[in-house]
């Protein structure tokens, strides 16, 4: 929303995806009965009745059916993150927290702060046909459902798993049963991922971080950038087309993009896979920062300088997806977008600032607002933090295109459209 009058400009021109694979949701005119199933020896499951791909297969051991983690966390609503130094997989929704060991049958669930263990009758794992320890790593569903309040069924004639609503009245469950035979199993394919590596500082210390990004993730969001690319690069009767056959969720990204959205890219900060995959990341962020003493503002102030001193600036003419710009840095868009995705998901309220190009510029800016309290401001900071105000809310500015700002410090002044992400 704009809160100062300010002459219309082009806005950023750019961008987005579209899966090469559509997932297309089965038709019908009652509710889905189940919230996921799992079915033996396929790539196939099913989320709220709507038929997903797995890059791999379910299947059974010790009578219990195991999934990868990733897409049964995505089933559920959690967000799932693997430590391969520690081997420890875990999951996290709302008050819950659970984690495994890889090859250990203790499984662990912390609700509300308290923590209780479980002993499995099987345990996670991982495969990798390279034989390294970065495969695609798998949980016994039925522990993993229960924990987060769902309620788990077998079905024996079509060897599936059944996971309820919590709400969902339903005959009492049966467990598990052993299977009498071994269904066939397919081997199970390596997870790829990106490595990559950050150094930067903040208050006079060093951080280094490594981290993985799945690959699948990386090419998703380069085909975003491609397809949107192409849209704004197509006529009328071209982009009339490829409207028709794009899913509501890559259209909202592609159109977002053009001048009538006037720079708010908040559809790509919400992007369900990046945005899942970051709070992964987020979580470590947010446990380094409360190791280091770190308060509300100097949290959000150490994220600013990872964003803007270890990812390097460049320049792109279409937004990009964080996991992008993580591999592939970018510029005040594409940071903007990251680090408001980081925060949002330590659940500061964030909002993205637009600015339009000053007279004789081509170019516009992007920034990151951030809301903070007033006693959340220290009172030593030698400087007065600036903001916007929105709403009755306090946006707080933050930078992102190199090293060295501080949180609530100015690269340019005059008036921004305020976005609010949350």
């Amino acid at each position: 929303m704009l809160i100062s009058k300010q002459k219309t400009a082009k806005a950023l021109i750019g961008v987005m995806l579209c899966f090469t694979v559509l997932l297309m949701p089965i038709l019908g005119l009652a509710k889905p009965t189940y919230k996921a199933i799992f079915t033996i020896g396929s790539n196939n499951y099913t989320v709220d009745g709507t038929t997903k791909t797995m890059d791999t297969a379910a299947y059974e051991t010790n009578g219990r059916v195991i999934v990868p983690a990733r897409y049964l966390a995505e089933a559920l609503n959690a967000q799932s993150y693997y430590d391969k130094d520690t081997k420890v997989v875990t999951f996290v929704k709302g008050d819950t927290t659970i984690q495994f060991t890889l090859g250990s049958k203790q499984m662990s669930v912390t609700k509300n702060g308290v923590k209780k263990t479980i002993t499995m009758e099987t345990a996670a794992t991982t495969f990798d046909v390279s034989g390294n320890d970065t495969g695609r790593t798998f949980v016994p569903a039925r522990y993993v459902a229960e924990a987060l309040g769902y309620t788990v069924d077998w079905n024996e004639a079509n060897h599936e798993v059944l996971v309820y609503y919590p709400d969902t009245t339903q005959p009492t469950p049966q467990p598990i049963p052993q299977l009498t035979s071994q269904p066939t199993t397919q081997p199970v394919p390596q997870i790829h991922t990106i490595s990559q590596d950050f150094v930067w500082e903040y208050n006079n210390k060093s951080y280094c971080w490594h981290i993985e990004v799945p690959s699948d993730l990386l090419e998703y969001d380069r085909n975003i950038t491609e397809i949107t690319n192409k849209f704004y690069n197509s006529n009328g009767e071209e982009q009339y087309l490829q409207l028709s056959y794009m899913p509501d969720e890559i259209k909202t990204l592609v159109l977002s993009c053009s001048e009538l959205a006037h720079g708010n890219l908040t559809s790509w900060v919400n992007e369900e896979r990046n945005y899942i995959y970051i709070g992964c990341l987020s979580k470590y962020l947010l446990q380094v920062a409360q190791s280091d003493g770190y308060d509300n503002f100097h949290t959000a102030e150490f994220v600013q300088s990872f964003v803007g001193g270890a990812i390097p600036y460049k320049i792109t003419e279409t937004p990009q997806l964080p996991a992008q710009t993580l591999v592939d840095g970018g510029d005040c868009k594409d940071k903007s977008i990251l680090l408001a995705s980081i925060l949002k998901n330590m659940n500061y309220e964030v909002a993205l600032l637009h600015f339009d190009p000053l007279p004789g510029q081509q170019y516009g800016h992007m920034a990151v607002g951030i809301v903070l309290n007033d006693n959340d401001i220290p009172y030593n900071l030698g400087y007065v933090p600036y903001y916007y105000e929105y709403n009755g809310k306090k946006y707080y500015f933050m930078e992102t295109t190199k090293p060295g700002w501080s949180l609530g410090e100015r690269s340019l002044e005059q008036a921004a459209y305020v976005y609010p992400v949350n």
